[in-house]
């Protein structure tokens, strides 16, 4: 190799490592900062997307919503978020909150699955909009609202051109399983005709004892008065003269409309200063059944 070569192979190959350093050096002065979130100066951004955009009927679509707040002027408590989703039905909802740098970012993944009527194309696809996503927060001593529209879907029928031409209701074949019984009908239906009969015959045992106790002769009533005079007569025998002065003032009270002067008697007796002896009250029970009869 001549020398003049030489020296122009070397003088590039200087040239190329001083363009890279220089290339370096300018990439290095221009890194944007490491764990930042550039906001342009706004105090909160929202960022929606749909996956897929194009869905077929019936697929489940994940609609994520990210609300990036400046933490100097936006206080993540206070962001609310508001979002419908119309004839699509709510699968699962995550939701997610993290700091990068002095920015707070809420991650909310919502996934959404629609096989109702409004979802379903009248041709090759229907264009489907939800409604807007409102994100309410407090910056310092105002609240402010964001609205941000979703992105459109363009939802495809599963219908192909042969489906459309020759429609036809697909029925599987019917399953005929065969019948199963928990007991065997001949023993069952049996065991129920004994039960039944057990049951008749209790139940006409049971009329049987009440039609018996209903002709049954009824017992004479005691009347009063002669139950008063066997009390009386109780008490003499077995020396209690509280029991006797008891059933002499009842006695009292039996004859006051029968005979007034034997009941104020057999309350003298009751409760005079002297016990009551048992001569004394059989002698006024004599008279007091005498005077009754007569």
């Amino acid at each position: 190799m001549r020398p003049r070569s030489r020296r122009l192979l070397q003088l590039g190959a200087l040239t190329l490592l001083g363009a890279l350093a220089i290339g370096l050096g300018f990439s290095l002065w221009h890194r944007p900062a490491a764990g930042r979130i550039d906001l342009a100066g706004k105090p909160l951004v929202v960022r929606q997307g749909l996956e897929p955009r194009d869905p077929q009927f019936g697929d489940t679509v994940v609609a994520t919503i990210d609300v990036l707040a400046d933490r100097s002027r936006v206080d993540a408590e206070s962001i609310k978020l508001g979002m419908g989703f119309r004839a699509h039905t709510v699968v699962s909802t995550t939701r997610s909150v993290r700091t990068i740098g002095g920015v707070s970012v809420i991650h909310v993944e919502t996934r959404l699955r629609c096989l109702d009527q409004p979802c379903v194309p009248a041709g090759k696809d229907l264009k489907f909009e939800f409604d807007p996503a409102r994100v309410a927060y407090r910056d310092g001593s105002r609240t402010r609202m964001i609205v941000s529209r979703w992105p459109a879907l363009r939802i495809h029928s599963r219908l192909t051109k042969a489906d459309l031409a020759r429609p036809a209701l697909r029925v599987p074949p019917p399953i005929v399983e065969s019948v199963r019984y928990r007991l065997p009908p001949p023993a069952t239906a049996y065991a129920l005709l004994v039960l039944g009969g057990l049951l008749a015959a209790a139940g006409f045992g049971v009329l049987l004892a009440v039609g018996l106790r209903g002709a049954a002769p009824k017992r004479r009533r005691v009347a009063p008065l002669e139950r008063v005079l066997s009390e009386v007569a109780a008490s003499c025998s077995n020396g209690d003269s509280g029991r006797r002065r008891r059933a002499l003032e009842e006695l009292a009270r039996q004859l006051e409309p029968l005979d007034a002067p034997l009941s104020e008697e057999s309350r003298v007796l009751a409760w005079g200063p002297a016990e009551p002896h048992g001569e004394a009250i059989s002698d006024l029970a004599s008279r007091v059944r005498t005077a009754v009869r007569a």
